[in-house]
C-alpha cells in the first residue's frame, strides 16, 4: 500500500476524511507524513502535532499501521443539523426504519442562550446507506 492509495481505501471503509490527513498535518486528525526520510503517524490537535506514535522508513509499513489506526476509530458523519428538534426526530425515524442506527449529539447553546441545535450522525459505513436513501448530506445555515 502507498500513501497515494490511502485516502480512497479509507473512504471505502466509511472513514470520515475530517478525521485523518495524509502527507500533511491537519487540525484534530490522525496524520501520516513523510518527515526527514521517515513516515510518521501522529495526532494533531488544535494545530499542535503530538509526538509520533509510529515511525518507519517503509512507506508500506507506515501505511498499513495508519490504515489500521484510522479504521479502528469510530467515524461519525453528520447527516442532520437542525434548529428544531422535531426535524431531527423525523430524520432519526427515517434512518431507524431503514435499518441505520442514528446518533444524536445536540448543541444546547449554539450562538446564544436558548438557541439549541439538534444534530444527527451516522457511523462508519452507514454513511453509504444514508447516501443511498437521501443523497449527500446538505446543510442550510441554521
Amino acid at each position: 500500500m502507498r500513501a497515494t492509495d490511502l485516502d480512497e481505501l479509507l473512504r471505502c471503509e466509511g472513514c470520515n476524511p475530517s478525521n485523518y490527513s495524509i502527507s500533511a498535518s491537519a487540525h484534530d486528525a490522525w496524520c501520516l507524513d513523510l518527515r526527514d526520510g521517515e513516515w510518521v503517524v501522529f495526532y494533531s490537535e488544535r494545530g499542535i502535532d503530538s509526538p509520533p506514535i509510529y515511525a518507519s522508513k517503509s512507506e508500506r509499513e507506515a501505511c498499513d499501521f495508519f490504515f489500521d489506526k484510522v479504521t479502528g476509530e469510530k467515524h461519525w458523519h453528520i447527516v442532520g443539523f437542525f434548529r428544531h428538534e422535531s426535524d431531527a426526530l423525523v430524520l432519526e425515524s427515517k434512518l431507524t426504519a431503514a435499518g441505520v442506527d442514528p446518533i444524536r449529539n445536540d448543541i444546547p447553546v449554539y450562538r446564544k442562550a436558548n438557541d439549541p441545535r439538534f444534530r444527527v450522525f451516522v457511523v462508519g459505513k452507514d454513511i453509504f446507506r444514508y447516501r443511498q436513501l437521501f443523497g449527500e448530506p446538505k446543510f442550510v445555515s441554521a
